[in-house]
């Protein structure tokens, strides 16, 4: 599976990003641990990550899949095959796929993806800092576009 470029994430890309970047300053040296239970996971895809379907009927679905850039903006996004067909979202691809995503951007470095332990890199605390401006000026994780961020900087 190719790398989605950070040109196109969108809210779950960015709020992953986030939700990684706690981790790590609240964990030890830098080093953040996910807690499996909060990451979307595809049981088909990352059966050793899913522990969300206990019982509790939380099975992977079509809907759940990665939503990228502009997927809000689109009229039929709650229609999952057009949204996938005009490229708003990625079938199947979960929070792990983003992780692998983010990785790949140069944000963070996986540890070990089987126990879930990561670290930002000096890039993505950088980028990081431009998410929380965003977020700290009222806008969402969907509408946050990079390139923006970094000419308002």
């Amino acid at each position: 599976m190719s790398n989605t470029p950070a040109s196109k994430f969108g809210k779950d890309h960015w709020s992953m990003l986030a939700y990684i970047e706690t981790l790590c300053v609240e964990g030890k040296d830098g080093i953040g641990k996910l807690d499996k239970s909060r990451v979307r996971c595809n049981e088909n895809t990352h059966p050793m990550h899913n522990v969300n379907l206990g019982g509790s009927g939380a099975a992977w679905k079509p809907n759940f899949s990665t939503r990228l850039f502009g997927f809000f903006d689109f009229q039929d996004r709650a229609d999952t095959n057009k949204a996938v067909a005009s490229g708003f979202q990625l079938l199947d691809h979960d929070d792990w796929d983003c992780m692998n995503d983010i990785e790949a951007a140069g944000y963070i470095e996986i540890l070990s993806e089987a126990n879930g332990l990561v670290r930002m890199t000096k890039e993505g605390c950088r980028v990081n800092g431009l998410l929380r401006e965003h977020k700290t000026k009222g806008g969402m994780y969907a509408g946050f576009v990079l390139d923006n961020a970094l000419e308002a900087a």
